[in-house]
């Protein structure tokens, strides 16, 4: 019996440990800082001279919209300066490409010739207007430019891999734009303390009559198809090129399904809202390119939704060293 116990003990102990008493796997050495490493971001080491190819162009655009002095400018309630977010938004700029670069060998995404050729037209065109003396303060090489280069394209092909196959469909109340005119006959007017004051009974009716009045002369006149082909300095229209959910927000859901009805040439009304009397106007009832930048945006959004969350869970996975020597030198 006490044999079968040691035997069972035994088998225990090699479950637990993995087998023939095999050592936990040993986790690979840190990678060491060197005098110029800023960060280390997974396996890849970020110099110097990465640092600054990244950093030079945002330094040089807050100088020249800000002035040299915006820098200790404090920009939140947590007293970060402008120079701290500054440098906080470039390492997370490098540490997002290094991390999505990455990825690309297990994506199997690579940099074709084409890409290569771009990147050194691109590379000799920098190193160009590099001056020698930018190049010698902040050492930097034509090989440290090209891998900047590089890793921004590839990081490129990464997203538009992973971001390719979602879903592109759309419906027509998320994109459509339609230029409309609309005329607000309001039922209020502005009291002496800033305050609105509903008309009574009869001045609503006296307003409504008028534009009524108003609707009746532009639809008698064939020659009018828009209404601000009408001067009249009562009834005065409001021009918008406008989704649904927009005529929604200045219409009221109501009025704004009649108007994403029309079609070309339609004037109508008299619409009656809480606020409001409403003639429409419809110019076009689709505007072509206001609606293809919808459609776009809604995939764009979508692809950035999806990559984010990709992303995050990379991130997760992956450690990043700062070296906080250098760092508080930069």
């Amino acid at each position: 019996m006490r044999k079968r116990i040691t035997a069972l003990l035994v088998v225990l102990v090699l479950l637990l440990t993995g087998c023939s008493g095999a050592q936990e796997e040993e986790k690979p050495a840190e990678i060491p800082f060197e005098s110029d490493t800023v960060l280390i971001v997974g396996d890849k080491v970020v110099n110097l001279a990465k640092w600054y190819l990244y950093a030079l162009p945002q330094y040089e655009e807050t100088d020249r919209l800000y002035g040299s002095s915006i820098w200790d400018y404090v920009v939140d309630a947590r007293g970060t300066t402008m120079k701290t977010a500054v440098k906080g938004d470039i390492r997370s700029q490098i540490i997002y490409t290094e991390i999505v670069c990455s990825k690309a060998d297990e994506l199997g995404i690579a940099l074709t010739e084409e890409d290569n050729m771009d990147i050194n037209l691109m590379t000799a065109d920098y190193m160009d207007k590099l001056t020698p003396a930018m190049k010698t303060k902040y050492g930097i090489t034509e090989d440290d430019v090209r891998a900047i280069y590089a890793d921004n394209k590839l990081a490129l092909k990464v997203y538009e891999y992973l971001t390719l196959n979602v879903d592109t469909t759309t419906t027509e109340k998320q994109v459509r734009n339609m230029i409309l005119e609309y005329i607000p006959i309001l039922k209020y007017y502005e009291g002496d303390d800033g305050e609105p004051v509903m008309y009574d009974e009869s001045e609503l009716k006296e307003r409504s009559t008028l534009a009524l009045d108003y609707l009746d002369r532009v639809k008698a006149d064939p020659d009018v198809t828009e209404l601000s082909q009408v001067t009249d300095e009562t009834f005065v229209p409001i021009t918008v090129t406008a989704d649904y959910s927009t005529l929604v927000e200045k219409l009221s859901e109501k009025i704004a399904d009649i108007a994403f009805s029309m079609k070309k040439g339609e004037i109508e009304g008299l619409f009656d809202s809480p606020d409001a009397y409403f003639i429409l106007d419809c110019v076009e009832s689709e505007d072509e390119a206001a609606t293809n930048a919808a459609r776009i945006r809604i995939i764009e959004e979508r692809q950035r939704e999806y990559f984010a969350e990709k992303y995050e869970r990379w991130s997760d996975e992956t450690a990043v060293r700062v070296n906080e020597e250098v760092w508080g030198t930069l």
